[in-house]
C-alpha cells in the first residue's frame, strides 16, 4: 500500500482540520497513542503506519455502513448546531487525499469545503459521494447519518461560505471557458517573484475550483476532452496541472518556471507551441495533435537526450543532415523571433530562393498549411505563385497546363499550383478537372487526385474509374516532375505540363527589378526593408522592433565554411538566408539563423564574422554592386 501523507502530517493535520467547518469538535484521542509508538519490536514506521492505515480502513467500512444504512438530508435533522462530522469519516480523508490539498485546506474552512465539493479529498472508498455525521437524537444517544453529498453542501452555504455557491456557478460547465479566459496565469521570473506567486494561488479561492478541473482532465474521458481541452488553451491546462500537483511544494512549482529550455518555456506558456509540437509530432510519428502528456514526455526526451535531434525529428520532411542537437535547437528558438506554426521540407524544393521566400512571406502574413510530405512542397510553390498571380505578373510564374481546344483545334495553355488545394480555382487538380470537363466531357464534379506511381494500381476497383495524376514520388520535385493524366483507365496524351519559374531575389538588373522577390514583398505584402550592414545595427534592429526578421544572400562558401569549401578562386554558390536572432556565446556573438537547406524548426549559430563575409563577397560579384542583407518589417 502506498501512502498519500506523511506519518506526522497526518496526526498534525487531523488536530487542524477536525474543527474546520464548526459542526462540533473532537479529542486526537481517538488515534490510538500505541499506533504511533515505534520500539525494537515493531518494523518501522513505514509499516506501522501501513498498519494503521489499514485498521482505520477496516474502521471506516464498518462505520460507512452503519452510516450509508441511515441516508437523511440535512435540513431533516433535529438540533442543527450539535451535528457533527464524524471522526472516522475525516481520519480516512486525512489518510487518502493528495497531501497536496491540505495545504490549502488550512487556510479556512471555505476552502476546505470546496476542496470536499470538488471531489478533491477523498476516503479509503474513494470520492466522496455522502457525508458521515454524527448527531444527539432527541433520546440523547448518538446517531451516525450519512447526508448526500449534493444535499449537505446547499444546506451548509446557507450558513457559511456563501461565496463558494458563487464560485460553482463560475466554474460549472457553462461559464467555466469565461471565467479561464478572464484569471492571470501569471509566469515567474524569479525565485522571489515565483514563492509569491504560488502563495497567491494558495490564498486564491478559485484553486479548488481549477484542481477540480484538472482532475477530470487527468481522466482521460472522451466526453471531459470535448468539455475542457477544446476550451483551455494547453498552456493554461498545464500551468494549472502544475499548480494543482505542486500545492504543498512552491519549490517543485516554481522549478517548471526557472528553467531555461525551450522546451519547458513552451509548456509553461512563456513560448508559442509550434517551437516544440511539430518536432515532437515527427518524433512520435504521429499526423494529429499531441496531448499535454505527450508534449511533456517529449520534452523529457529532448532535455535529457540532446542527441535525439541530430538524427530525428524531420521525418518524411527532407532538410539538411545532421541537425544540431537539441541544446543548441533550444537556445536558438529561445531568441528566435520567426514564426514557424508549419512544417516544410527544404529537400523537396528545386530552388533554395524558394524556401526562404516561403518562411519570410509566412512570418508577415501567416496562414494555415498542411504539414505532410505530400503537401508541404506544394504550399511553398502556393506561397510564391501567389506572390506573382496577385499582381497578373504571368512571366514571374510560367508553370501552365497546355491541351488541346476541341473548339479551336488550337493548343491552349492555362496557369496552374503545383498540388490539391479544394478551394484554390488555380490549383493543379482543380485545372486538370476543369480541362477534362470542358474539353473531355468528364461529369462537372470530376475530381483528380494526386497519386504516388508506387501506389496507383489500375487493377485495383479504386483506380478503374476517375481522375488521377500519376508521379513518381522519388524522382518529382516542386518543379520538375513528369507526370500522367489517366481519366477512366486511359492516359490523355494530350494534356501536358510545361514552364519554370525564373526569378531573382534581389535584382539583378534595373529592367527586372520590378519582378524581383525584395520588391513583391514591398509591392504585395507592404513589407518594409531596411539595410543591415554591421552588428550595432543587427542588434539593435531585432531587438527594438518587433516582429522583424533580416533576410539576405551571400556566398555559401562563407556563410557555411565548415560544410562547404572553395575549390575555385572567386567561387560563390548564392545562398539566401533568415537571421531571427542573437546569443552571446564564449564572448562572440552567435547569430541564430535558419538556410533554405535547413529544417525549419532547427535553427543553427552562425557567426557575425561569416554573415558579414558572405554579403561582402557576394555583392563583390553581383552585377549592380549590391548590398543584399535588410530587416524586414511591416
Amino acid at each position: 500500500m502506498k501512502l498519500k501523507t506523511s506519518p506526522l502530517f497526518l496526526l498534525n493535520q487531523f488536530c487542524k482540520i477536525i474543527t474546520l467547518i464548526g459542526l462540533g469538535s473532537y479529542s486526537t484521542k481517538t488515534f490510538s497513542q500505541e499506533s504511533f509508538e515505534i520500539n525494537s519490536t515493531n518494523p518501522g514506521i513505514i509499516e506501522s503506519l501501513e498498519r494503521l492505515s489499514e485498521l482505520h480502513k477496516r474502521q471506516y467500512q464498518e462505520n460507512a455502513r452503519a452510516s450509508q444504512s441511515n441516508v437523511k438530508a440535512l435540513a431533516n435533522l433535529p438540533d442543527y448546531k450539535n451535528i457533527k462530522i464524524d471522526p472516522q469519516f475525516m481520519r480516512s480523508i486525512i489518510i487518502n487525499s493528495d497531501e497536496s490539498y491540505f495545504k490549502i485546506s488550512q487556510k479556512d474552512e471555505c476552502k476546505f469545503l470546496a476542496l470536499m465539493e470538488n471531489s478533491l479529498l477523498r476516503t479509503s472508498e474513494g470520492e466522496v459521494s455522502n457525508i458521515q455525521v454524527i448527531f444527539k437524537n432527541t433520546a440523547g444517544q448518538t446517531e451516525k447519518v450519512a447526508v448526500p453529498k449534493n444535499d449537505f453542501f446547499t444546506e451548509i452555504y446557507k450558513k457559511k461560505c456563501i461565496n463558494n455557491r458563487e464560485y460553482s456557478v463560475l466554474f460549472n460547465d457553462t461559464n467555466f471557458e469565461k471565467t479561464i479566459q478572464g484569471i492571470k496565469f501569471a509566469i515567474p521570473k524569479n525565485n522571489n517573484e515565483c514563492d509569491s506567486i504560488h502563495k497567491a494561488w494558495l490564498e486564491n479561492s478559485f484553486t479548488p475550483y481549477l484542481c477540480q478541473i484538472n482532475q477530470k482532465i487527468k481522466m482521460n474521458k472522451e466526453v471531459v476532452d470535448d468539455i475542457y481541452k477544446s476550451k483551455i488553451s494547453t498552456l493554461n491546462r498545464n500551468y494549472i496541472d502544475n499548480l494543482c500537483s505542486n500545492l504543498n511544494s512552491s519549490s517543485k512549482f516554481c522549478e517548471n518556471y526557472l528553467k531555461n529550455d525551450i522546451w519547458t518555456q513552451v509548456l509553461n506558456g512563456e513560448a508559442p507551441v509550434y517551437k516544440i509540437s511539430y518536432k515532437c509530432k515527427n518524433l512520435s510519428g504521429k499526423a494529429e495533435e499531441l496531448s499535454l502528456n505527450e508534449l511533456k514526455n517529449c520534452a523529457s526526451k529532448l532535455i535529457n537526450d540532446p542527441q535525439i535531434c541530430i538524427s530525428k525529428g524531420t521525418k518524411n520532411l527532407l532538410s539538411d543532415f545532421p541537425n544540431p542537437n537539441c541544446d543548441d535547437i533550444s537556445q536558438a528558438l529561445g531568441k528566435s523571433k520567426l514564426i514557424t506554426n508549419y512544417h516544410d521540407c527544404p529537400g523537396s524544393i528545386d530552388n533554395e530562393a524558394l524556401t526562404n521566400i516561403h518562411r519570410i512571406v509566412n512570418h508577415f502574413d501567416p496562414r494555415k498549411m498542411i504539414s505532410t510530405k505530400e503537401n508541404c512542397a506544394g504550399e511553398t510553390s502556393y506561397t510564391f505563385a501567389k506572390l506573382n498571380l496577385d499582381i497578373k505578373n504571368d512571366a514571374g510564374w510560367p508553370l501552365k497546363v497546355c491541351y488541346m481546344n476541341r473548339i479551336s483545334n488550337k493548343q491552349e495553355c492555362t496557369p496552374y499550383i503545383p498540388g490539391n488545394r479544394p478551394n484554390e480555382a488555380l490549383s493543379e487538380t482543380q485545372v486538370i478537372a476543369k480541362i477534362l470537363y470542358l474539353q473531355k466531357g468528364a461529369p462537372a464534379k470530376t475530381q483528380c487526385k494526386l497519386v504516388d506511381s508506387q501506389t496507383y494500381n489500375p487493377v485495383r476497383t479504386d483506380y478503374k474509374y476517375g481522375c488521377f495524376i500519376v508521379y513518381s514520388a522519388e524522382n518529382c520535385t516542386t518543379l520538375s516532375c513528369s507526370k500522367k493524366i489517366i481519366w477512366e483507365e486511359k492516359v490523355q496524351e494530350d494534356i501536358n505540363y510545361i514552364g519554370k519559374p525564373v526569378f531573382e531575389y534581389f535584382p539583378a538588373s534595373y529592367l527586372n527589378e520590378r519582378y524581383s522577390f525584395s520588391h513583391l514583398l514591398s509591392e504585395v505584402k507592404a513589407i518594409q526593408a531596411r539595410p543591415i550592414k554591421n552588428l550595432t545595427y543587427l542588434k539593435f534592429y531585432l531587438d527594438n522592433i518587433p516582429n522583424s526578421i533580416i533576410h539576405g544572400v551571400g556566398c555559401l562558401e562563407d556563410l557555411l565554411p565548415e560544410e562547404y569549401q572553395r575549390t575555385a578562386i572567386n567561387q560563390c554558390q548564392s545562398f539566401p538566408f533568415i537571421i531571427d536572432g542573437y546569443v552571446l556565446r564564449k564572448n562572440e556573438i552567435w547569430l541564430t539563423l535558419r538556410a533554405p537547406i535547413d529544417d525549419l524548426h532547427s535553427p543553427r549559430f552562425v557567426l557575425w564574422q561569416n554573415v558579414f563575409n558572405a554579403v561582402s563577397a557576394f555583392r563583390e560579384l553581383h552585377p549592380l554592386n549590391s548590398w543584399t542583407m535588410y530587416g524586414l518589417k511591416k
